[in-house]
């Protein structure tokens, strides 16, 4: 196959890789920001004014990459295009940035430790693109930093396409979308990290770690995203 269709850098062209190594070096990595402020806040922690905030129910977010043109293009390639080896390169930079998080230096292996992904509805995943690209970067994640996989939730209804949805919409658009996978069973005390290619508003985030947290207070949620998208 990348006889047929090698590889190119979705940047200068060249063949070999998605992104070369020239490339890669113009990748920035994101500020440590809070996620709900956007304000600093070390290792991407949710800052304990946004903590004081009932409706906020993120532990943190670890956004990988400062959005760009170059990212934007990778996802595009494994979201829409089926090409999901591009995976490999993004599950490896969304590894580096746990590892490089202070907070989470000393997870490997520990078994309080779970990653899960953002479920998509059954229709979409089955009859529309035959994958979902949040499970194709955990389970790539997974082999990266030897966490297991859970399928923690279910997308009970199909949504609309969020991109084009300003704050207000979005969340009327996520009501009642999601359910936690009943059958799993969890001891309440773990760390949870959700991977997902984007954040624009953080709805979806919120939405699923509030799921979680109404069931099991003291588990902590986290998001691993590769870039932030500001809509």
């Amino acid at each position: 196959m990348n006889l047929i269709f090698p590889k190119q850098c979705v940047c200068c062209g060249q063949t070999g890789e998605y992104l070369c190594k020239d490339c890669k070096k113009n990748l920035k990595p994101h500020p440590e920001i809070c996620p709900y402020c956007h304000r600093f806040s070390a290792n991407y922690q949710t800052c304990l004014n946004c903590k004081l905030n009932r409706k906020n129910y993120l532990d943190g977010l670890i956004i990988t990459f400062c959005y760009s043109d170059w990212i934007k293009k990778l996802i595009l390639r494994l979201k829409y295009y089926h090409r999901k080896d591009v995976g490999d390169f993004l599950a490896e930079r969304l590894g580096l940035a746990i590892q490089s998080n202070q907070l989470f230096q000393f997870i490997i292996p520990n078994s309080s430790f779970l990653i899960s992904y953002v479920p998509s509805h059954r229709y979409r995943h089955y009859f529309r693109k035959w994958y979902n690209q949040s499970e194709i970067l955990a389970k790539k994640l997974e082999k990266k930093i030897w966490l297991p996989v859970i399928n923690l939730f279910k997308k009970v209804k199909n949504t609309h396409s969020q991109t084009d949805l300003k704050r207000n919409q979005r969340l009327e658009n996520l009501k009642n979308v999601f359910q936690l996978n009943e059958w799993l069973k969890l001891n309440g005390n773990e760390t949870i990290i959700i991977v997902d290619d984007i954040t624009t508003t953080g709805a979806t985030l919120n939405e699923l770690a509030k799921l979680v947290k109404n069931k099991w207070p003291k588990i902590k949620v986290w998001w691993l995203v590769l870039g932030r998208h500001i809509g």
